[in-house]
């Protein structure tokens, strides 16, 4: 390595401590100073009979190597070197337009030693080489943990302010990071980190690097997808911002990358400059091994060394394992035990960790190792089709309504002690927290894995009622957030088994559900009283009773319905007899009324339950990202358009069609004639085209200079309309003949749309304007009013609305004279999509907030639909304007009530949806996503409620119904399961 690179001997740095930040570590006049989010605990160290005394230890056990350990951190000199040169790389030519993110992505598995290398490894070498023009920094290292707004906001207040708890100032930072602002183009976005760090002291000669440390608890622990994208935003915005004051690092385990793309500028740094940690070289394991010993004036012997590195190398995870068992070899060098020995006694690499575990768990009484036991599962967060994580927890969440505080504390510092370490004790602006040290104990200690293989449904179930009872009380107790059946029913049972391990609250949540429930029963014993009696004095009580007692039912089967679709991860089965069930009921004659539909929570619980059964098609042609999809008006031809520069035709049974291939390069957008005869294609080879139902290329439409964005079909199918990068709109009809090319767009036209009598043609773009057009292509009306891109445009079957969405996050409508009628002011970022029903009365938008929103013809905002943990790509709603259809980023494609009523989640992309369309008949969706995937779904609620029927038929559920919802299910299905034998 070159001499500019690191020392081997010469570590040439020096590393202090002061009251406020965790380390300064300075080198050839250089300076870094570490602020930190947590403050580790310190507990008392153990005293060590020695024979000899050889110093203190100079390995970390499972603990990461942090900032203070950067002079005896070795075998990672390669890649120090590799991260400081692209470190290095992303400060250069800051201020230019192009220049990349300041955003150093680090990657690996668990236990592949990322942490370390970032916060031992990179951070020191920056006093010994500092970022060009800078001779100081400030480096704020925090892991997010639940809320990453409150890391951040505390670790800022700290550099700000010098004070270790600054409770003032980091209200006002999270306030601040939560504030939007908009930049020339009037977008919104979250940049309080750049604002925070712009206005530090010295910013400009000590610049930040905001360190984050497993990145991926932003999405094993932050459960509000809001401040998980506030987070995120903040981080890219700063990072990019060309002052050049704040650069950003994270550490990332890889089986996270997916959940990245939730985030796409995320996702993009992290494929353009992510850095993957490598397997450590024997050469580099020999170096971790050797080199704090040798330091440290006790070198090993060559035979300890060869029998680690036999235990090591080609182990997953074991770098911790290592570090752990050297820790146990130089105890044993204290107290005069030769190295080969002591690997000898405990077990080799690996079974360290489980012995000396194991060892502390057998020392514990009776009492003890159940509150170790309900420790340690508190501290797992368990994986969902990843492996399980570390939980950080309040240890005060761990007790349970039977333990004295103290004695849990005992429990846990036996395992939190300096001399092993399992657990790592903080204080979090007051708080006391633990946390297991590293995840290797959940794959390495026996006892552990068998606690986890039996508990893991009560784990998820425990941690669903904290949820509860913490809302409930957080809310001043109110009775309607209790639990009723049949989520009562399991947390009796819950409490039958587990009563000892439960919190205070828990328990207190679950009393008052009981005495609720005792309360709605002696409700209905008196309101059936009142129904059976023939007295007439009687009559009117008995009357109101039985109204009582029926919005009770109607309220109850709600909530039951609300309960089914949450605890489907749970338990599957029961789940999906209560759905149906809860079907039944609400068709009795008690409970419906003319003209009533079921509760749209019960259409939910069902749609969720038959989920997998239900996925009509899932239509998969070696195709790339699907950029755009089409149905026909009956529903029996469906279209897609992707990146693979095909068009694919499907039946409504799956069946492909033929694959119409011709463009060169990308398909952007695809439409469908009424009639099913003739289909639009255009793409990024600047052309459209039109094909038969067969198949048959039909004509090539040239004339773009640039890509197409945009296409659209007329009602009698004679007219198409195409929009492209080269700001025109451009008329042909049905015979490919070009008609009059529209101008006047100064910038991309995003999105076109033509009147049902084909007289208006609409358009928006890249100007922020919207124009319109007659048939002739004559200009009428340009209609300005946005400030930014316009995304979206859709015209009402009359011609007479017009309406808009766009970049800076209204929707506007117009009449067809080009007069504004109202600006729709609601959603907090872009509009990405907009639709309106036939009759006009019905306007629905989708933006990069995650909402979809539903507006009357006047721009009345009628409801926010929530739901979608992402942005929103694509709406569509029904010809009757009852079912509006909707598709995002979180890979699902929802369904909704004109009343805003959830309906449906239908989930199967493995990806984004980009979009989305209804057939006219109102029966079948299509979709199509980034995973390259179409996806088919009849919608239709008898098809669903038969598919669930069908699915139990066999099951001993039916064949011996013991419940009543068992029994009520079996009824339901009755008529449906006769229809197919």
């Amino acid at each position: 390595m070159s001499d500019s690179g690191l020392r081997d001997e010469n570590r040439s740095i020096r590393i202090e401590k002061d009251a406020i930040s965790s380390a300064i570590i300075s080198g050839d006049g250089n300076r870094v100073v570490i602020y930190q989010y947590q403050l580790e605990r310190q507990l008392k160290e153990e005293k060590v009979s020695t024979t000899g005394e050889i110093g203190s230890n100079p390995y970390k056990g499972l603990l990461a190597f942090h900032e203070v350990d950067g002079d005896r951190y070795f075998g990672r000199e390669k890649q120090i070197e590799k991260l400081w040169n692209l470190f290095r790389t992303l400060h250069e030519n800051t201020t230019q337009l192009e220049a990349p993110l300041r955003l150093l992505p680090i990657l690996g598995p668990s236990g592949s030693g990322k942490s370390s290398l970032a916060r031992a490894g990179l951070i020191p070498e920056l006093a010994r080489r500092p970022l060009p023009g800078k001779s100081q920094a400030r480096v704020a290292v925090l892991v997010p943990g639940t809320h990453p707004i409150q890391a951040l906001a505390t670790v800022l207040a700290r550099v700000a302010t010098n004070d270790q708890t600054p409770v003032t100032k980091t209200r006002e930072f999270a306030e601040e990071l939560k504030q939007t602002s908009s930049n020339t183009t009037d977008t919104i976005i979250y940049d309080g980190l750049r604002r925070i760090a712009n206005v530090l002291p010295e910013i400009a000669v000590s610049p930040l690097v905001v360190l984050i440390d497993q990145f991926e608890e932003v999405y094993s622990l932050c459960n509000d997808p809001n401040e998980r994208q506030i987070f995120i935003e903040n981080l890219i915005h700063a990072a990019g911002d060309r002052s050049g004051c704040v650069s950003v690092i994270i550490t990332l385990r890889s089986d996270f990358l997916g959940e990245t793309q939730r985030h796409p500028a995320l996702n993009q740094v992290i494929a353009e400059l992510g850095v993957f940690v490598p397997a450590m070289s024997t050469e580099e394991l020999r170096q971790a091994i050797t080199k704090p010993a040798s330091n440290a004036g006790h070198p090993l012997d060559n035979a300890v060394v060869s029998l680690l590195l036999k235990d090591t190398q080609g182990r997953e995870g074991a770098l911790p394992l290592l570090q752990f068992a050297l820790t146990r070899i130089w105890d044993g060098l204290k107290i005069g035990v030769e190295p080969v020995k002591t690997l000898e006694q405990i077990g080799g690499v690996g079974g360290a960790l489980a012995d000396e575990a194991q060892r502390i768990y057998q020392s514990l009484n009776k009492q003890e190792k159940k509150i170790a036991q309900r420790v340690f599962l508190g501290l797992v967060q368990l994986g969902e089709g990843t492996s399980d994580t570390r939980r950080r927890a309040n240890i005060d969440s761990l007790l349970s309504y039977k333990d004295e505080r103290e004695y849990v504390k005992k429990v846990i510092d036996r395992f939190a002690s300096p001399g092993v370490r399992l657990v790592t004790l903080f204080s979090i602006n007051g708080t006391q927290t633990a946390e297991v040290t590293h995840e290797a104990l959940f794959a390495n200690w026996g006892q552990m894995k068998e606690w986890l293989d039996s508990s893991r449904s009560d784990i998820r179930f425990g941690r669903r009622l904290d949820e509860a009872a913490r809302v409930w009380d957080e809310n001043n107790r109110p009775e309607g957030s209790l639990w009723r059946s049949p989520d009562l029913d399991f947390l009796k049972n819950y409490y039958e088994r587990a009563s000892d391990d439960m919190t205070l609250l828990q328990v207190e949540f679950f009393e008052a559900s009981q005495q609720a429930e005792i309360k709605r029963k002696r409700l209905q014993r008196l309101a059936i009283g009142g129904l059976v009696t023939g007295l007439v004095t009687t009559t009117t009580i008995a009357g109101f009773a039985a109204y009582q007692w029926q919005n009770a039912e109607i309220e109850r089967i709600k909530q039951t319905a609300i309960s089914v679709k949450s605890l489907l991860p749970i338990v599957p089965l029961q789940n999906l007899v209560t759905a149906i069930s809860l079907v039944g009921q609400s068709r009795s004659p008690l409970f419906s009324f003319p003209n009533q539909s079921l509760p749209p929570s019960v259409q939910d619980s069902l749609f969720s339950a038959v989920q997998n059964s239900r996925e009509k098609n899932i239509f998969k042609g070696d195709q790339d990202y699907v950029n755009s999809v089409a149905i026909s008006t009956d529903g029996q031809t469906i279209v897609s358009g992707g990146d693979d520069g095909a068009v694919r035709l499907w039946d409504s049974k799956g069946n492909q069609l033929p694959t119409l291939t011709g463009h060169q390069g990308a398909v952007n957008s695809v439409a469908i004639s009424i009639d099913s005869q003739t289909i639009v294609s255009g793409g990024n080879d600047g052309t459209v085209r039109l094909w038969d139902s067969k198949g048959k290329l039909l004509y090539t439409l040239t004339g773009h200079q640039g890509a197409v964005n945009s296409v659209a079909i007329s009602t009698d199918g004679q007219t198409i309309v195409s929009g492209g990068n080269d700001g025109a709109v451009r008329l042909w009809d049905s015979k490919g003949n070009q008609l009059p090319t529209l101008t006047g767009h100064q910038g991309a036209v995003n999105s076109v749309a033509i009147s049902i009598d084909s007289q208006t043609i609409v358009s928006g773009g890249e100007d922020g304007t919207v124009r319109l057009w007659d048939s002739k292509g004559k200009p009428l009306y340009t209609l300005t009013g946005h400030q930014g891109l316009v995304n979206s445009v859709a015209i009402s079957t009359d011609g007479q609305t017009i309406v808009s969405g766009g970049e800076d996050g209204t929707v506007r409508l117009w009449d067809s004279r080009g007069n504004e009628l109202a600006t729709l002011t609601s959603h907090q970022k872009s509009v990405n999509s907009v639709a309106i029903s036939t009759d006009g009365q019905t306007i629905v938008s989708g933006g990069e907030d995650g909402t979809v929103r539903l507006w009357d013809s006047k721009g009345k905002l009628l409801y926010t639909l929530t739901g979608h943990q992402g942005a929103v790509n694509s709406v569509a709603i029904s010809t009757d304007g009852q079912t509006i259809v909707s598709g995002g980023n979180d890979g699902a494609v929802r369904l909704w009530d004109s009343k805003g009523n959830q309906l449906a989640t239908l989930t199967g992309h493995q990806g984004s949806v980009k979009s989305v369309a209804i057939s006219t008949k109102n029966k079948t969706i299509v979709s199509g996503g980034s995973d390259g995937t179409v996806q088919l779904w009849d919608i239709k609620f008898e098809s669903w409620l038969k598919a669930g029927c069908e699915r139990l038929q066999d099951h001993p559920v039916f064949q011996n119904p013991q419940t009543s919802d068992e029994k009520g299910a079996k009824a339901t299905c009755e008529p449906y399961l006769r229809s197919s034998r």
